[in-house]
């Protein structure tokens, strides 16, 4: 079985060692012609998955090791029989470890105060339910927008869930929805001129979904006028070479890395290998080990304000500074493509173990909140 793969996705060759003719190819290149004689595609977002890329192929097997599936077609899978898997909810951990950095780069440089907001999320499914439940064990107001999941609870559920009206009244806005076009509450430019216009003073916006949820036009247009909004964008539409004057403008930039880790990239490809073994019928085997899945002992990085020790341990302005500076003077899709590269070996806040010594009991229950262990 010829089964054609990503040439970047994470420990690919070794995961799917023994299952068949594994060919490799960088994923931003893959075409039909790559795909004669395969019945498996395994994908990341990069690799849009229609009718023009598979309509030749004998392909009955997709796999994208990505939460979101705005890449792939499923109408048309669905049309010809092709089997679909995804790896929703294998970043969560990961994405909600970069917005609690984004939330100290806030609390550290822009006086924010977790203790007085009101934090607004759009979308509570795997990344937004995450989020609200770690903001909570922190005491944080949490209000959640998600028609979907508000249309399916039960009564006593109801009251978590509020308008999107609600959270454009919050000091943190911060966005985990997919991107859909055709279902009933379209994602596509949500977060348009309008609801901007309703951030109230000093607010912040984090968008770590994708870029067309946002009207990128009218979010540029409003930076230009509203010095005092912070904004966090880790997604952009025309990736990889988005707009460079709102890269340029909004206080934290980084290249599609909120889903990066290790943890993530591992759990995605367990997954999607369980999956593809059950489609081919293939014999079970061990999952993927690896020897440096245990925790990661970190010394002499703690400082004093538990928020800035988070900083260091996701140095998210220091990756903003770096992105920038490269993006504006080298080869834009190189620099984009090679940082996220880069950030695979990330570990995630829940596999970091902290010397316990000179912390105060209200430092350590705050990174404990982030699942952060001690020794």
């Amino acid at each position: 079985m010829k089964i054609v793969a990503d040439a970047n996705l994470y420990d690919i060759q070794r995961a799917f060692e023994g299952t068949g003719e594994l060919v490799l190819v960088p994923g931003r290149q893959l075409d039909r012609e790559h795909l004669k004689g395969a019945e498996a595609l395994l994908v990341r977002s990069v690799t849009q998955v229609d009718a023009e890329l598979l309509k030749t192929s004998n392909v009955r097997f997709v796999g994208t090791f990505t939460s979101g599936a705005d890449h792939i077609d499923n109408t048309y899978l669905a049309s010809r029989d092709i089997t679909f898997v995804d790896a929703k909810g294998s970043n969560a951990n990961a994405v909600v470890d970069y917005c609690f950095a984004a939330l100290a780069y806030c609390i550290t440089k822009k006086s924010l105060s977790l203790e007085d907001c009101k934090i607004g999320i759009i979308g509570g499914g795997n990344v937004g339910g995450l989020f609200a439940e770690k903001l909570r064990r922190l005491n944080v107001d949490v209000r959640i927008c998600d028609p979907l999941l508000q249309r399916a609870a039960t009564a006593s559920s109801l009251e978590k869930y509020c308008s999107m009206d609600a959270v454009g009244q919050c000091d943190v806005v911060s966005l985990h929805v997919p991107l859909t076009m055709e279902n009933d509450y379209p994602t596509y430019g949500l977060i348009d001129a309008a609801f901007l216009a309703t951030l109230p003073h000093s607010a912040t916006l984090i968008n770590t979904c994708r870029g067309s949820v946002v009207d990128e036009a009218a979010l540029l247009k409003l930076l230009i006028k509203r010095p005092d909004l912070t904004c966090i964008v880790d997604v952009w539409e025309n990736e990889p070479i988005p707009n460079s004057s709102l890269v340029k403008k909004v206080d934290i930039a980084t290249p599609h890395i909120a889903g990066y880790s290790v943890e993530a990239k591992r759990r995605a490809i367990t997954h999607v290998l369980g999956r593809f073994r059950k489609e081919f019928d293939l014999p079970g085997q061990e999952e993927p080990t690896y020897e440096d899945s245990k925790a990661l002992k970190v010394t002499n990085i703690l400082k004093d304000d538990p928020w800035a020790t988070v900083l260091k341990l996701f140095p998210l302005c220091n990756f903003s500074k770096k992105f920038k500076m490269s993006y504006a003077h080298e080869n834009r899709a190189d620099v984009f493509d090679r940082f996220r590269q880069n950030m695979v070996t990330r570990r995630e806040f829940n596999k970091m173990k902290l010397p316990y010594t000179n912390l105060a009991e209200t430092q350590r229950s705050i990174l404990e909140a982030l699942d952060m262990e001690f020794y």
